[in-house]
């Protein structure tokens, strides 16, 4: 008789993104103190040691037949998982919708269209499919893969951690939190309005910390106020879906400036036809007395850009867009960049009138390239006492604001040397 192996699907489980330990990242130094990023942990779970033979039988059953391709063509996709499918062959997004729909049913066993995928293979479409689908949060990593006699997938038993009811109350709450979000956006609002709306409601309402398995969920960061970077990652995908911006999931891993590295998830968002690279997460950073603290050193930049010290992991049902566009940029956007230390003045008289003019705390610019960096350091510090132009401009806000309490006798410097932006931090 032939065989069909049951295997615990060994290495292949879906991400699951856990901060395993608390590791900082330097980024860059000033008088503000050390100015650190965080990095969720990535882990990719293994199945256990035990494997299962049944018996084949002569007849199949009913129920161990996978859903029609008719009926598996009807079953509509998150815009992410269809956007990755769209590259599958004709069979594999059969696969990919029958996988997808059964989990959204809560499917102890998901019969699958034989002879098609891979028993490895089809580990890397789960993880595609489940970071697609920032809803489905309910599925444990733990799972088995059935084989049949030509080592291709023929089911998937799959656990799930709550019950439907349990994920209704929450994708209320998310919702709730996602209106509240959105309400004053308007149809006349450009793409980058809506997304910087949304990134910076994600940096300003949530905390990252890992407190429980809520974050690594959309639901942790926008109900719970804490999360991971996965639950950064979905709370942005819902968003964007809720304000018709393209998002995408990206898995890899974050490079510390040692060369170590550790999984994290990040986002590619469309705007205005063109893939932006994005990570709110990393725009969420950690330092002392970073209270209220937002950043844009990684809000819609290149693929060169965030390839500094972000590396997309390989798999081979995700094929990200390529990110080249520089139009909104956010530094460029508002005229904050400098393509060398002679621009530095222009740009840094624009930030800090805007910040003022808005009683914010930080005026912040971005450098072309290393050179200018290292030059609008060196025009930023000065003799060490700080740039004599810089305290005019502070002082000239300072008087035209008064309303907001300026001090006109110093200022803090914060850099990310990877990233080439430079903060300025206004006193009150």
């Amino acid at each position: 008789m032939a065989l069909a192996l049951l295997l615990a699907a060994a290495g292949g489980g879906y991400y699951a993104y856990k901060a395993l330990e608390k590791d900082r990242t330097l980024v860059s130094s000033s008088d503000e103190g050390t100015v650190v990023t965080r990095k969720s942990k990535v882990v990719v779970p293994s199945g256990g040691s035990e494997i299962v033979v049944e018996e084949d039988v002569s007849a199949e059953d009913e129920a161990e037949i996978p859903i029609s391709d008719e009926e598996a063509a009807e079953v509509e996709l998150p815009f992410a998982v269809d956007y990755f499918a769209d590259d599958l062959t004709p069979d594999e997004q059969i696969i990919c919708r029958q996988i997808y729909k059964g989990m959204v049913g809560r499917e102890e066993k998901i019969n699958i269209k034989k002879d098609v995928i891979d028993s490895e293979d089809v580990c890397q479409l789960i993880v595609m499919i489940v970071t697609g689908s920032p809803e489905i949060d309910y599925v444990d990593s733990d799972y088995s893969v059935q084989v049949d006699a030509n080592g291709c997938a023929s089911a998937i038993f799959m656990n799930y951690t709550r019950s439907a009811e349990d994920s209704e109350m929450r994708r209320t709450l998310t919702q709730q939190a996602i209106d509240r979000i959105c309400a004053e956006i308007t149809p006349n609002w450009t793409d980058f309005q809506k997304f910087k709306l949304v990134h910076d409601a994600l940096v300003n309402n949530c905390v990252y910390y890992e407190a429980d398995s809520d974050c690594y969920t959309a639901y942790g960061c926008l109900v719970g106020g804490n999360a991971v970077c996965e639950g950064y990652s979905k709370a942005l995908m819902l968003l964007c879906d809720r304000v018709d911006i393209n998002c995408l999931p990206v898995i890899g891993q974050g490079l510390n400036e040692d060369g170590t590295s550790q999984g994290h998830i990040w986002n590619k968002v469309m705007l205005n036809g063109h893939w932006y690279s994005t990570d709110v997460t990393w725009d969420d950073p950690v330092f002392d007395s970073a209270e209220n603290y937002l950043r844009y050193d990684y809000f819609s930049v290149t693929d060169e850009e965030m390839e500094r010290n972000h590396i997309e992991d390989e798999n081979k049902y995700i094929a990200e867009p390529e990110c080249t566009s520089t139009e909104l940029d956010y530094y460029r956007y508002y005229g904050y960049y400098a393509e060398s230390a002679d621009d530095a003045e222009l740009a840094f008289s624009r930030a800090i009138r805007d910040a003022m003019a808005g009683g914010e705390e930080y005026a912040r610019i971005k450098c072309a390239d290393r050179q200018a960096f290292d030059d609008t350091l060196d025009w930023v510090f000065g003799d060490g006492a700080g740039n004599t132009a810089l305290f005019e401009m502070i002082k000239d806000g300072a008087e035209k604001h008064k309303e907001y309490g300026y001090d006109e006798t110093g200022y803090s410097v914060i850099n990310n040397a990877i990233t080439y932006n430079i903060s300025i931090r206004l006193r009150k």
